[in-house]
């Protein structure tokens, strides 16, 4: 790649001779360039080598060579930040685009949405981190629910109407209420070419005895090729709904993982992840998939960095910032809230004054009036009077109680979130004026020490818009075991049991929604838009928001644009 220095010296050549091709000699050059004959020829190669210039020299001295530009000096520098962007070089774009932010949102502006590569058709997406951790069965967060979604397959799956499919299981029996019968589909292919086998998904299923949501599977076994029987400890009508989340995904036989797994998961998938760092994911259409095969050949996550992220219009997977009065059937609130955990096991708030003192104190309508006007309008956010929109849970605001003691509250959360740390400021700014001391805990991939944690800064992180989405969020990906009491948490497990247990009642989502509120276990925040920008889709057909802020790549097509050109 050429260097900042032959792109200087390019327009100091492009100055000097204003642009115009021109007769030259060498030594002219060399004046120019302040370097030696032989220098002179290298950097004149490079340019041309580059496609900036023409050289024709000429022998012999006193004579004039030709000396013809085939780039401008806007021209190159465009030419060498995208090549930057291709390395994930963000700062050394800006750079050379002499810091000018307009130009590089518009560079950066011509590699997203629909591209076309060597007859493959790519959709770029930027995001503002990496996304590292692609395990289903370790802690993963919301975006990378969705990523996993696209390189698993489950027994079941949610379609994109929320109900439920088949996946890996074609179809399925409910021997008894306690007794679960999968049928598999054959001649199943992992990313890697190796055959799925009833082994592996039993494999998979029995290392979900660890997770609370399942944790009342008894034993798996396999009466014939192709079937997987799965006993249960207790009645569960919902056991089929609960094998379509993210964890229950069935993962490559763990003697066939590497090392490096979490980058590079191999699954049964619409695609295959064909690169993995701090620049970009790559993912790749999967040519054996047992289902349809893509459209797209290929989904590019860029990384922009974070401080750069806000000059790039926001992404096919990012929030749109409706207008007042314009919304549109496209942008929805997303059905969970940011919201903050308090420590009721070993924190401050295993007080009930400390805990009722957070949540008056704390609460979105005091934070929201302490957020930027700006930081409003570019995240998109509305407080939250409950989990989820329309719902009223909240405790009552708005009356002052000091706290009951001055210390110091500890504060966790993730750095790597466009939101967290506006909102831990405002946070900070609410505490010390009550004279409280206020430590900030930032992590990036692992979590501090939980019991030096008083208030932990969450996104719920819900994976649909139904309603029983919420038990696996309560369950599995919630953290509430770790910072509740063991009564409270007892008591939401059994409300989940006793839906489980009854074949046709509804799940009671308020009911949950209200008691982790009221028993002053969380605080809801924030509900954020989420929604599909149609500037950026271009020709990019049935690209439909999903509950994580994302589009199924898998059922995304382009559409060709019209031609006069077409024959019959």
């Amino acid at each position: 790649m050429s260097s900042p220095r032959l792109r200087v010296q390019f327009e100091t050549l492009f100055e000097h001779y204003k642009g115009q091709d021109s007769g030259v000699q060498l030594e002219e050059i060399t004046e120019v360039l302040f370097c030696t004959r032989r220098n002179a020829r290298i950097v004149l190669n490079k340019m041309e080598e580059e496609g900036w210039i023409e050289w024709h020299p000429s022998p012999g001295r006193g004579k004039l060579s030709q000396l013809n530009f085939k780039r401008s000096r806007a021209d190159v520098s465009e030419n060498l930040a995208r090549r930057y962007l291709e390395e994930g070089k963000i700062s050394q774009a800006l750079k050379v685009l002499d810091q000018d932010t307009a130009k590089l949102a518009q560079v950066v502006e011509s590699y997203l949405g629909v591209q076309h590569q060597e007859g493959q058709q790519v959709v770029r997406l930027p995001y503002y981190r990496p996304l590292s951790m692609l395990n289903p069965i370790k802690p993963i967060r919301r975006s990378e629910q969705h990523i996993i979604r696209q390189i698993f397959s489950g027994l079941t799956r949610l379609d994109e109407n929320d109900e439920l499919q088949p996946d890996l299981a074609h179809t399925w029996e409910m021997v008894s209420p306690s007794h679960w019968r999968f049928f598999l589909r054959p001649s199943v292919r992992f990313h890697n070419g190796d055959l799925l086998s009833t082994e592996a998904v039993i494999e998979s299923l029995e290392s979900l005895k660890d997770k609370q949501l399942f944790s009342h599977i008894d034993n798996i076994d396999s009466p014939n090729k192709y079937v997987v029987d799965i006993h249960l400890t207790r009645t569960d009508y919902r056991l089929p709904l609960l094998l379509a989340e993210s964890c229950a995904k069935i993962l490559l036989p763990s003697a066939g993982r590497s090392e490096e797994y979490d980058l590079f998961p191999i699954g049964t998938g619409p695609y295959k992840v064909t690169q993995n760092d701090d620049k970009r994911l790559v993912l790749q259409a999967f040519d054996s998939y047992f289902g349809f095969r893509p459209l797209l050949d290929s989904i590019e996550v860029w990384v922009i960095d974070d401080v750069h992220s806000s000059m790039v219009f926001p992404s096919l997977s990012g929030p749109i910032r409706p207008e007042t009065g314009s919304l549109s059937d496209e942008v929805e609130l997303d059905p969970g809230c940011t919201y903050l955990l308090l420590n009721r096991k070993s924190g401050l708030a295993k007080s009930d004054d400390w805990a009722r003192y957070f949540s008056q104190r704390l609460g979105a309508l005091n934070l929201y009036q302490q957020l930027p006007q700006d930081k409003i309008v570019e995240l998109g956010v509305l407080p939250a009077h409950g989990l989820k929109p329309g719902w009223y849970h909240h405790t009552r605001q708005g009356s002052y109680s000091s706290p009951p003691a001055y210390t110091k509250v500890t504060i966790a959360y993730h750095s790597e979130h466009p939101m967290f740390p506006t909102l831990v400021k405002c946070i900070e700014t609410l505490l010390r004026q009550d004279n409280l001391e206020v430590e900030l805990v930032k992590y990036t991939v692992f979590a501090p020490d939980i019991d030096n944690v008083d208030i932990w800064v969450k996104p719920m992180g819900i994976s649909n818009d139904r309603d029983d989405a919420l038990a696996g969020w309560l369950l599995n990906y919630s953290d509430i075991s770790l910072f509740s009491k063991s009564t409270d948490f007892e008591y939401w497990t059994k409300v989940v049991e006793s839906w489980q247990s009854e074949e046709n009642t509804n799940f009671p989502a308020r009911e949950i929604g209200k008691s982790l509120v009221e028993k002053l276990q969380i605080i809801p925040m924030f509900h954020c838009w989420l929604g599909v920008s149609k500037d950026q889709c271009g020709s990019l057909q049935n690209a439909k928001c999903n509950a994580l802020g994302w589009f199924d790549f898998s059922q995304v097509w382009i559409k060709p644009e019209e031609s006069n050109n077409y024959e019959e």
